[in-house]
């Protein structure tokens, strides 16, 4: 993996998502500057998205053990959510959601 800091791409300053933390940051701006982002790119030099500060300024080795814990607590979240997607989805009848108003 490979971080570069470049001009961005994306009009104005509309958040981008990190793909190194999930969350959803600005790109960074200086005075009279064009609008940064940490592009991150793999050894084949694929994009693969973009870093906030934050991530870029935790260093090569944080990133990868961050990287890790990120791994973990999604792979928990996608076993989860196979777990959820093979039985049926029984939703609240229009009855029912205007009862719970009423309680």
């Amino acid at each position: 993996m490979k971080i570069v800091w470049e001009q961005s791409i994306y009009g104005g300053s509309s958040p981008i998502p990190c793909l190194i933390c999930g969350r959803w940051v600005n790109p960074q701006r200086g005075r009279g500057q064009p609008s940064l982002i940490a592009v991150i790119y793999n050894d084949q030099g694929r994009i693969y998205g973009e870093a906030c500060r934050s991530c870029v300024a935790l260093g090569a080795n944080n990133i990868k053990s961050y990287l890790q814990e990120r791994i973990t607590r999604l792979q928990a979240q996608l076993q989860d959510l196979q777990e959820l997607s093979q039985g049926e989805v029984e939703l609240p009848t229009l009855e029912a959601e205007l009862r719970a108003y009423l309680d």
